[in-house]
């Protein structure tokens, strides 16, 4: 019995050791088989993304290459790229094969437009001669200059990055400039400004906006108010008297020019629109501010707002001095403000201090312009202190046909 019963039990594990064999061993084929499909899916992702980082690279050496269609093999797999326009976004799809695997990647660029700049400016001069950012100057973003070395006198305070082709002047650390850069600073960075921004923002206006055209060669200035209940408010030298329209009959894709002419700009946005002024003469193209330029909405206090104007001349944008005396008063701009071959400035005498000019948005000008007359210290003597402040909504979006800088940044990148 004791024998019989020894046997019962042999049989019985080596059953039990049978069965058990067979499911770990197809658990083994099957984590083998798991191996392998995770191995050859993440060589075709890699296949994917460096592929997708190939497109990229194209479109970035190559604005116009808004049509690509490319394959080839890589790393023992394959891949195929294409890309096609949305809006004025560039998709990429890139799709990666490896032994049987495949992975799709998508990356939306977006024209890197120079209102992500607090401040951009080519170079540092200006009809007072030299042009420094001193001491009491606060920029709150990025900040690039193109084409010669950032002037520095004293304490500026610069929040944002900021970047520059030649460096600074004087070379940094130096006893007489001690700017502070909670950013960073990096030279060496090279972003032109092209030469038909105004006349694109312009052709915009043409194509689906409104133009005021100067119907001769003489002075040809249109007066244009903004109001908070979504109307503008125009004059032109040939009119008897103001009109008001709702800013979106009149300009249906928010873009209202002056062609061959200047425009005199105040008031409060209710909306999105970019207003300019072209003309190649420097009597021509250029923008004043009569008055306060404010969003019907403050998105420093409503996060939310939606209202986002552009300002873009070919020449100068000017801060006007108030007409009538003490001539003492606080600018506050609400703008993305554009000015390709001139400035953004403002009156500059032998007044005293005049008081401040505040900007919520980004300036970019060929020329630093002057706000101030300043002594051997930095100090404001005459002329306007400046506090300019980016607005972050900027970073994402932007006034409408705004000018771009040609290139273009990733956005989102799905994998």
């Amino acid at each position: 019995m004791v024998g019989k019963g020894s046997l019962l039990v042999i049989l019985g594990f080596s059953l039990i050791f049978g069965i058990a064999s067979r499911y770990w061993n197809r658990m083994s084929n099957a984590a083998i088989d798991n191996f392998v499909q995770y191995y050859n899916w993440t060589n075709a992702h890699n296949i994917a993304v460096s592929a997708a980082n190939i497109a990229a690279d194209s479109v970035f050496w190559n604005p116009q290459a808004t049509h690509l269609s490319l394959s080839g093999s890589f790393s023992d797999g394959v891949y195929t790229i294409s890309t096609q326009l949305s809006g004025s976004n560039i998709v990429i799809t890139s799709v990666g094969r490896y032994q049987g695997a495949s992975d799709t990647v998508t990356v939306i660029l977006q024209p890197y437009y120079f209102s992500r700049f607090a401040v951009y400016t080519s170079v540092m001069t200006s009809a007072y001669g030299s042009v420094y950012w001193a001491t009491g100057d606060t920029v709150w973003g990025r900040y690039h200059n193109e084409q010669d070395k950032i002037n520095i006198l004293g304490s500026p305070v610069f929040y944002g990055k900021v970047t520059s082709k030649l460096g600074t002047n004087p070379k940094l650390p130096s006893k007489s400039a001690t700017p502070q850069f909670y950013g960073g600073y990096q030279s060496g960075v090279s972003i032109p400004m092209p030469n038909t921004s105004a006349a694109d923002a312009q052709a915009a206006a043409a194509s689906g906006g409104f133009v005021f055209n100067n119907p001769g060669n003489g002075p040809y200035d249109v007066y244009l108010t903004l109001n908070s209940d979504g109307t503008v408010t125009y004059r032109t030298p040939s009119m008897a008297r103001d009109s008001t329209v709702a800013l979106r009959v009149l300009a249906p894709n928010g873009v209202i020019f002056v062609n061959k002419g200047n425009l005199h700009l105040k008031g409060t946005l209710n909306g999105q629109a970019t207003v300019g002024a072209t003309g190649s003469s420097g009597a021509f193209g250029n923008v004043y501010i009569e008055d306060d330029v404010l969003y019907s909405k403050d998105p420093q206090t409503y996060p939310n707002s939606t209202d986002m104007l552009g300002i873009v001349a070919e020449n100068n944008v000017t801060v006007k001095k108030p007409s009538t005396p003490p001539y003492k008063h606080d600018w506050t701009i609400d703008a993305a403000i554009f000015a390709q071959k001139g400035y953004f400035n403002a009156y500059v005498d032998d007044y005293p201090v005049l008081g401040s000019i505040k900007v919520f948005g980004s300036i970019t000008n060929y020329q630093l312009g002057a706000t101030a007359i300043g002594d051997n210290y930095g100090n404001v003597i005459h002329g306007y202190s400046s506090n300019y402040r980016f607005d972050s909504r900027l970073e994402t979006a932007t006034p409408p046909s705004y000018p771009s800088t040609g290139r273009f940044q990733v956005v989102a990148w799905r994998e």
